[in-house]
């Protein structure tokens, strides 16, 4: 399903690095990763590095979903976090936001873990037509199968009123 690679598209490659002092030590920790490109899929790929990391560290950092909304100053919510995995190509999908059948926009922050001395970062955007479904989609399965059960139970119901109306 997600072999073909003409259904990712790679949506950023960026690199940082913490300032580190003459002694070789991290003076201030690599800055939060905030590309300015929007997503509208919920399905993406992602993949960590670092050349200086020691090979058994695993935590790479946080990826972090941003929602836009009506409210507030920011005009945009945090919608679901991801942990990152040095070295490692990971699959996400987002479950809440955005809803399959919509054409939400979202945007990702990457935070990575403070003792890092440099990082890069990539994230894809599946685009083929396999998403998957989201909450939303869940929530409204749930309320057409209610409808459909609410529908039976009345003809039920209504069967068994006219059964009482006949016995004597």
């Amino acid at each position: 399903m997600y072999n073909n690679s003409a259904e990712w598209f790679l949506k950023f490659d960026r690199a940082g690095n913490a300032k580190i002092d003459d002694k070789g030590n991290i003076e201030e920790p690599i800055q939060a990763i905030e590309p300015d490109v929007q997503f509208t899929k919920n399905t993406i790929g992602i993949y960590c590095s670092s050349t200086s990391a020691r090979p058994n560290w695993y935590a790479a950092g946080e990826l972090y979903q941003a929602f836009f909304v009506g409210f507030g100053d920011a005009g945009a919510a945090q919608g679901e976090s991801i942990r990152c995995i040095l070295n490692r190509h990971i699959i996400h999908r987002f479950t809440v936001f955005p809803g399959i059948s919509t054409e939400n926009k979202y945007v990702l922050s990457f935070t990575p873990k403070f003792w890092l001395k440099d990082i890069t970062i990539q994230v894809w955007e599946y685009i083929g037509t396999n998403q998957g479904v989201t909450s939303e989609d869940l929530d409204l399965g749930i309320k057409q199968v209610n409808s459909q059960v609410l529908k039976q139970a009345q003809q039920i119901k209504t069967v068994l009123n006219e059964i009482e109306k006949k016995i004597p």
